[in-house]
């Protein structure tokens, strides 16, 4: 599957002339018509890179066919979904003429069941149960198709918006209203629809555009599209239902497109909630109907490869300037056929073919296979890289801890301090007094000061106890979350640079280390805090009691000739300095504690997790990302090896062509400078966050398909750049001056062979008349003068007058593709050979009153109707 982020890249539209545009709505009807409608807006998307100017509307019965699929447009809001919650109660109302319902009397068969509707998976193939589901939702059919009308309307204002100056290159008319009708005459929703929506789309355009001039093109599938779908292969009886349903549509298509007999003699229909609609002219302008093989035998194995050469033949009409021209020869064309009709029956052909191909430079591609090879580069390199050295490890633990002062190892105390720190003040625990000031403050005796310093001493350490311990309390609670924070913040940027320079295993071994020194901390911490409070706490208040008590004993005489020894002083002295070395150490111990809260607490601080489990929660992302970097990694090297199918297995036609092979794409990428560098890997990098938590948070909850599509939309601006000037006539005009020369030839000679109409009519019509052809080749080159757009043409001419038509050339701004499309005018429906096997299964169905009755839209039809082979009429 293409990655989605490079199509900004793929996509380029150059308007270098004045380009007609016309308001257009496309109408998808059924699975088929409406996959076709979404997949030829997603090509609009692909190749021009801007919203498509183009409405679409598309109508099913099985929601599925609203689904998300990375192949098509996503459906915005343009979807009239045709099932019904109570579809019986509808058809009762129906048949006893009560209520909006009662037009649908004119039609419905009898027999008819329509449960089915409730489920949203189809109309069962039965074509009045496609109908019954249409007029049950009318008014929604109605809103959307007239929102999607005044959008179509408003074209100019949104050329404005969108191109700016450059809308001026382009010129609307916005009278001339162009709809495409895409489905199948086979299953029971696209055949039961494409009648009555030509009919109320044109009654729409008369009420709300009075003066618009619409043109009613309908694109419709016959059933060998269809015939290697996997449930019909196996279901001979449901492919000859679709066979029937196809013969009878064919002939609802030709008679309603008889402009003649419909003037002689007109039908009237009625509809719920519009009333009256009567129909005297041709519904359809035009009639393409698409088989999945050209009459040369070439053939689409696959539907959905039919549903491609049809949306990308649309895509030139509508996209192109080749509409512009094929409307320009319709005139001619058309007075061509009323002037030849069919010989056999007298009636205009208004059965046509189409077929597209084309020759393209492999953009999408060839830019996918650069993102994939950068973005393989970058995980392996720089977003994974190896794991540190341990020399060098260690002296990045190092630096890192000593540079950001978190380093409490052995004698270091970086944290503890860290805690203490308010401002430019570290909080600790100083005597206010020494002896000397206290012997002074006491005065008198040596006995006296031996008391007053007793006395100061136990008055401190309950100072230290009721005031210092819960200051330093205080002071560290309202740090720790600060701290906590600081460090990691510092961690983060260290593993974020790291990451950058040497990728995620390198920022693993980093923290994996870093975890380990704080876990050795946290060891340490904790056999510090059991010491002091199991030795030196009780140690030292055990000196500090003796050195006061001693003091008290110096009483009386005795106490004075004790004191005449200077033994008071030394007890003074050894009390004070153990009460001092006591209060830094109960403030350390206090710091201790909170850190190690901060280091391993299970609680919360203040909303945050601790540091270890902060870092190994990091540790577990770091090894789910680099596991995730790893898959996409391989998904990259999956995507690389994958060899390019053109031509899928079974299918003969090839809707294209490429002008650099696979194998030249490495060289092409080198010649483009499509390569890793600085900007790409800055670019990817931004892609993946701002911070390391937002780049682990993208890379562990982004599936591996997202993350690859975030780096390389990432890289989709500088490709686009390295893109311009890209042009597939260089392209060819370098390779035809090489021995590739040849090469070429076969590729542009296959083009113009294989790019024949879709059907089974034959080569010559029946009694001598010809089919009217018109073929056309766009190409990125505006000038005629131009002697490459000369050797092109040239070549094309000699390849095509074998086949008895002479193309036109059409500039239309796309750099990357020459694409060819046909319309071959002028066919009845008998004569596409497929027909007669259609003609078997409806003569049966026929036969009986109860399927006979399912085969046509309206039971007024089995009578009216002429069959399509003049001798079965």
């Amino acid at each position: 599957m293409p990655l989605k982020a490079l199509e900004k890249a793929a996509a380029q539209l150059r308007l270098a002339q004045t380009v007609q545009l016309s308001p257009t709505i496309v109408i998808g009807l059924g699975g088929s018509g409406t996959y076709t409608a979404r997949r030829l807006k997603r090509l609009m998307e692909l190749r021009y890179g801007l919203p498509p100017l183009i409405q679409f509307l598309y109508l099913d019965c099985d929601q599925n066919a609203f689904a998300s699929k990375p192949e098509l447009a996503e459906v915005m809001e343009e979807e009239v979904s045709l099932s019904i919650q109570n579809p019986e109660q509808i058809l009762e109302d129906a048949r006893r003429g009560v209520g909006t319902y009662e037009p649908m009397r004119d039609w419905l068969p009898d027999g008819l069941r329509v449960s089915i509707l409730r489920n949203a998976i189809g109309a069962g193939g039965i074509r009045p149960v496609g109908r019954f589901a249409f007029f049950s939702q009318l008014p929604s059919f109605q809103q959307k198709f007239q929102g999607a009308l005044r959008n179509a309307q408003a074209i100019e204002q949104q050329l404005e918006t969108l191109l700016g100056e450059r809308a001026g290159s382009i010129k609307i008319d916005p009278n001339q209203l162009r709809l495409y009708v895409v489905g199948s005459l086979c299953g029971g929703t696209g055949s039961s629809l494409f009648l009555d929506v030509a009919i109320l789309v044109r009654h729409f355009i008369r009420q709300q555009a009075p003066n618009a001039t619409p043109s009613v093109i309908g694109i419709f599938y016959l059933p060998s599209v269809f015939q290697n779908v996997p449930t019909l292969r196996t279901d001979l009886a449901f492919f000859n239902i679709i066979l029937a349903n196809a013969y009878a549509a064919l002939m609802e298509l030709e008679y309603f497109c008889d402009a003649e007999t419909l003037r002689k003699n007109p039908l009237t229909f009625r509809y719920p909630h519009i009333g009256e609609i009567t129909v005297s002219d041709a519904v359809y302008d035009e009639d393409f109907v698409v088989e999945s093989f050209t009459p040369d035998g070439n053939r689409l194995l696959r539907a959905e490869e039919v549903f491609e050469m049809v949306a990308r033949s649309l895509l030139a009409d509508i996209g192109s300037p080749v509409g512009a021209q094929i409307r320009t020869a319709d005139a001619n064309i058309r007075t061509v056929l009323t002037m030849e009709p069919c010989p056999v029956t007298k009636k205009r052909r208004v059965i046509h073919g189409l077929g597209a191909t084309s020759v393209a430079l492999p953009v999408t591609e060839l830019l996918e296979r650069g993102a994939l090879r950068i973005v393989k580069e970058f995980l392996a390199d720089r977003l994974l890289g190896n794991p540190l050295p341990a020399a060098e490890l260690d002296a990045e633990i190092n630096s890192f801890l000593q540079t950001n002062r978190l380093d409490e190892r052995g004698d270091r105390n970086d944290l503890l301090e860290a805690l203490l720190t308010a401002g430019e003040e570290k909080f600790t625990y100083s005597r206010r007094r020494t002896r000397e000031e206290l012997e002074k403050e006491a005065g008198g005796s040596e006995v006296q000061q031996a008391q007053y310093v007793a006395n100061w001493v136990e008055n401190e350490l309950n100072r230290i106890r009721t005031e210092v311990v819960p200051e330093a309390d205080r002071i560290v609670r309202d740090r720790k979350l600060q701290v906590l924070q600081s460090a990691v913040g510092a961690i983060s940027g260290k593993l974020q640079s790291l990451a950058k320079e040497k990728g995620l295993r390198a920022a693993r071994s980093f923290l994996e280390q870093l975890i380990v020194v704080f876990e050795s901390v946290q060891k340490e911490l904790t056999n510090e805090q059991n010491e002091h409070e199991t030795n030196v706490r009780p140690s030292l208040e055990n000196q500090i009691a003796n050195q006061v008590a001693f003091l008290r004993s110096l009483q009386g005489l005795w106490g004075s000739i004790k004191a005449l020894g200077r033994v008071d002083e030394q007890a003074m002295e050894t009390a004070l300095n153990a009460l001092e070395e006591l209060g830094k150490k109960e403030v350390l111990a206090v710091a201790r504690q909170h850190a190690l809260e901060l280091l391993g607490s299970e609680t919360p601080i203040d909303g945050q997790p601790s540091l270890l489990k902060r870092l190994k929660d990091w540790l577990q992302q770091i090894d789910l990302a680099i596991a995730k970097a790893e898959r996409v990694k391989k998904e990259c090297d999956s995507k690389l090896s994958t060899r390019f199918q053109v031509t899928p297995t079974g299918s003969t036609y090839t809707l294209e062509q490429w002008v650099i092979s696979p194998s030249e794409f490495d060289h092409w990428l080198e010649r483009l400078g499509i390569k890793i560098d600085d900007a790409s890997v800055n670019a990817m990098w931004q892609a993946l966050g701002e911070n390391w938590e937002q780049q682990l948070k993208t890379l562990n909850e982004s599936s591996e398909t997202n993350l690859l599509e975030r780096l390389a939309s990432s890289l989709a601006d500088s490709l686009q750049r390295k893109l311009q000037g890209l042009n597939i006539m260089d392209v060819i005009e370098e390779k035809r001056r090489t021995d590739e020369k040849q090469r070429l030839d076969v590729i542009m000679g296959t083009m113009i062979r294989v790019c024949q109409p879709f059907w089974s009519a034959p080569k010559n019509p029946p009694g001598g008349t010809v089919y009217q052809f018109f073929s056309a080749f766009t190409v990125p080159i505006e000038s005629q003068d131009d002697p490459r757009f000369r050797e092109i043409q040239s070549l094309a001419e000699d390849l095509t007058r074998q086949y008895g038509y002479q193309p036109q050339f059409v500039h239309n701004g796309y750099p990357f593709a020459i694409d060819m499309v046909v319309r071959v005018y002028g066919a009845r429906g008998f004569y596409l050979t497929s027909t007669e096997e259609m003609r078997n299964k409806y003569e049966q169905k026929r036969q009986n009153p109860q399927t006979a009755a399912m085969l046509h839209l309206d039971k007024r039809f089995l009578d009216l109707l002429p069959k399509l082979h003049p001798e079965a009429s």
